[in-house]
Formats: C-alpha cells, sequence, structure tokens
C-alpha cells in the first residue's frame, strides 16, 4: 500500500516559462501537513528523461499536472480547493483520502515565494537529464 500520493508536473522549464514555475509553485506551495503526504517530480521536456515521461504519462499539453498517473490539470493552474480535491480522490487509503479532505480550508502558502520554488528545485531538472525529487 502507498503511503504518498505521486505527483508529476510536466513542464517546458519552471524557470523560463511562467505557467510552468506556477504549476511546480502550486505544488511547491501546499502546507506541510499535504507535504508529507506526496512525493512530486518535475519533468522538463528539455531532459531525455522528461521526454520519456511525457509519452508514458500521456501528457499532451504543457505544462500539466499528474496525480497517481492520471493527467488531471492539462495547462491548467488549479485552485487550491481543485487540487486538495483531486489528491482526495486518488489517495491510496480512506485514512489520507480523510486527511488530505482535512486540509481544504487551509490554503496555499504562497508567503514563501522563494523558499517554495528552491523547495520545488525549479530549474533543477532542465539543464541535465536529472529528476528533481521532493
Amino acid at each position: 500500500m502507498a503511503d504518498k500520493l505521486t505527483i508529476d508536473v510536466v513542464t517546458l522549464d519552471s524557470v523560463q516559462c511562467a505557467a510552468c514555475g506556477y504549476m511546480m509553485e502550486s505544488i511547491a506551495a501546499l502546507p506541510d501537513d499535504v507535504q508529507e503526504m506526496i512525493e512530486y517530480t518535475e519533468w522538463s521536456i528539455k531532459s531525455e528523461d522528461g521526454i520519456a515521461r511525457f509519452k508514458e504519462l500521456g501528457v499532451q499539453v504543457l505544462p500539466s499536472i499528474c496525480i497517481e498517473k492520471d493527467v488531471v490539470f492539462p495547462s491548467i493552474i488549479p485552485q487550491y480547493e481543485e487540487l486538495i480535491d483531486e489528491m482526495a480522490r486518488r489517495a491510496p487509503n480512506d485514512a489520507m483520502k480523510k486527511r488530505i479532505a482535512s486540509l481544504r480550508d487551509v490554503g496555499f502558502q504562497f508567503d514563501k515565494i522563494e523558499e517554495n520554488l528552491a523547495k520545488a528545485g525549479s530549474g533543477m531538472a532542465t539543464r541535465t537529464n536529472s529528476k528533481v525529487r521532493k
């Protein structure tokens, strides 16, 4: 049984593409209680690994957020409540589903922009074939 939700953010480049950066920050700005339940990765299509993941997930537009391999937000930067609802729908067990749903009213932590982007590893996967996992 999985103990974390897997979130893949497929981007062009989260440093040079504003929408891609916003997508990454929407995940990085989730409250710490949510962060404990997820593992997220940026997949830049500027890398071989990113192109492979893009194809594997069936992504058609950039940027996109996939939760548990489902393309959930294709080129749509989600509102906090939408993101939490989709995460809860895909939670691997009822306890995690309830815990995620209970955090629906907390909201993003956008007051920490630099910290969020550093935590997200924005741009770390765009210059080489390395992956950024959090």
